[in-house]
């Protein structure tokens, strides 16, 4: 596989496949880019002083790299997830752990914004599998909501300090997905959130569980006690 970074573009031409898209020239992706970020920078908590410059130059290669992929409604695109909730919940997840805020850095402002545009009527979130040709973002059907997409919105908001500003939006999030646990503990299977090269879907079971139980994991400690503590 070829890389972007040495390869036109008009090579994808060739693709011989008939279902993966964008395979002929490898890509640089926002959510391998935030992990990385987020690897680094805890190893440099753990490890302090070992190779802290190359670290620091790293980081903030990336860091531009995920400013200049974010979409003009303020999104970004996710190639391994359904599809721009997918890929801004990882660039918040990436810029944060480097240092950006809400005030300091407009890519985040511009992603929260984004998130609570998009939040429907009973306050969950819900994108289709067609915003990953299209490349566009495009809402399920009826603007219903999908439990484990839900969760990646509340992430990002968390991420990016919706909780001082105003937390009602993920307070009716996570009652949705309170709501939403069968007796037994597990959550029903939804819409597929995976995607492989925009056209393929992937089925990952344990999603349904994960997402939403890590979300309301991070809401009890971020949002509840401090909504509590105010009180």
């Amino acid at each position: 596989m070829l890389t972007s970074s040495s390869t036109p573009n008009f090579l994808q031409m060739l693709n011989p496949s008939e279902l993966f898209a964008d395979i002929v020239v490898e890509k640089e992706h926002v959510e391998c880019t935030s992990s990385i970020i987020q690897a680094l920078l805890a190893f440099k908590g753990l490890h302090p002083g070992y190779r802290e410059k190359e670290i620091e130059i790293s980081v903030a290669k990336a860091v531009c790299f995920l400013e200049g992929k974010q979409c003009h409604d303020g999104s970004w695109y996710g190639y391994w997830g359904i599809c721009f909730l997918y890929g801004t919940f990882f660039a918040l997840a990436g810029l944060v752990s480097a240092g950006k805020t809400y005030d300091n850095s407009e890519a985040v402002r511009k992603g929260v914004n984004f998130l609570l545009a998009i939040q429907n009527e009973e306050g969950g979130w819900g994108e289709s599998f067609k915003s990953c040709p299209s490349e566009v973002y495009t809402p399920l059907d009826g603007n219903r909501t999908n439990l484990v997409q839900t969760s990646r919105a509340m992430f990002g908001l968390m991420f990016g300090g919706q909780v001082e500003r105003d937390p009602t939006a993920l307070h009716k999030a996570a009652k949705i997905l309170i709501n939403a646990q069968m007796d037994n503990g597990d959550f029903h299977q939804q819409e597929i959130t995976g995607v492989y090269m925009k056209n393929c879907k992937q089925h990952y079971a344990e999603y349904r569980n994960i997402f939403p139980l890590w979300a309301l994991g991070e809401y009890r400690k971020r949002v509840w006690v401090k909504t509590k503590l105010s009180q």
